[in-house]
């Protein structure tokens, strides 16, 4: 069979399944170039995450190269030499049967002014003929177009996980950096559209570098995951919780005040006092410093990610454990 596009999406997908592999990017450039032979290109070195706790430092959204981004665009590949056979399929079909039907046409024209027996006979022989060729056609068609459609339709659903896990932060659950892109500006023109207040907070847990020292780095893995857990218990469904880097997360709160956001991140104070982390029968109890900032109605998503960290950065100086509200 042709090495197209479909035919090697298809083989990985059916490859993943047998190994049981999880469906990430990774896996499916893995065994795409594995099984196309093709060569696999170079991929950019990712820079260091920048510490934004430093005033020196200004956050930005930043457009990282996604995992798996080659993968996606052979997937994207795949997709059009999907649709382009369809097309030529479907146009072969409808040609295919056009010229049958055109023969037979002429046949039964021909059969009902005959009056001779036996050319009725080879008649009606050359009718059923054509009339089972042009079943074949179709079921011949109708069966490849089958198969395609059970490929687009593995191809969505493989697309529409690919698309969560690069949103993704993976050892959270929470929205990645890409995913703070796209969320912060939609809600941004969400907010201007509707003349709503919009809050974002840069939040920050206080000596984490101390408990990766004191514990080990399994036990600020699993911090990080507990104060994400914590995190999501006091937001509503129309928030957003981003993994900014390192102990550093980002919460866009629509709909919401600087009063609401502290109010949200108090409560989130509150419940990290009473719920320490167990790590191997140890209490680690952490506490977070906070800065908030509201969308103003001439400000872009850089501008406020902006100001949001220079009030963590006077809350972090101020002794930390504290909320700050950018002016």
């Amino acid at each position: 069979m042709a090495q197209t596009p479909n035919v090697i999406g298809i083989t990985v997908m059916q490859r993943l399944k047998e190994t049981g592999e999880p469906a990430t990017p990774e896996n499916y450039e893995r065994y795409y170039y594995e099984i196309s032979g093709l060569p696999r290109p170079e991929k950019a070195v990712a820079a260091d995450p920048v510490d934004v706790a430093e005033p020196a430092a200004v956050p930005a959204v930043e457009q990282h190269a996604p995992p798996g981004a080659a993968f996606c665009a052979e997937m994207m590949g795949m997709l059009r030499q999907m649709l382009q056979e369809v097309t030529d399929k479907t146009a072969t079909l409808a040609k295919d049967i056009g010229e049958k039907n055109k023969d037979l046409s002429g046949n039964v024209t021909n059969l009902k002014s005959s009056r001779d027996k036996n050319e009725i006979l080879r008649l009606l022989s050359t009718v059923v003929m054509q009339a089972g060729g042009i079943q074949n056609t179709v079921e011949a068609s109708h069966k490849d177009l089958l198969e395609t459609r059970h490929a687009l339709t593995s191809m969505q659903e493989e697309l529409a996980e690919t698309r969560q896990l690069l949103n993704e932060d993976a050892l959270t659950g929470a929205l990645n950096r890409r995913g703070l892109d796209q969320t912060l500006m939609r809600e941004i023109a969400r907010a201007q559209r509707l003349s709503s207040k919009l809050s974002l907070a840069m939040v920050d847990l206080d000596f984490f570098k101390k408990v990766n020292d004191e514990h080990g780095h399994e036990a600020g893995d699993q911090l990080l995951v507990h104060f994400a857990s914590l995190i999501k218990s006091v937001l509503r469904k129309s928030d957003a919780l981003v993994r900014y880097g390192g102990e550093e997360f980002t919460l866009i709160l629509p709909e919401t005040d600087g009063r609401g956001a502290h109010f949200v991140l108090a409560r989130l104070q509150q419940l990290m006092s009473k719920s320490p982390l167990i790590f191997e029968g140890l209490e680690i109890n952490t506490t977070f410093s906070a800065g908030i900032a509201t969308l103003r109605d001439d400000e872009n998503g850089h501008a406020l990610l902006r100001r949001a960290d220079e009030a963590l950065y006077v809350a972090k100086n101020g002794g930390r454990n504290a909320i700050k509200i950018a002016s």
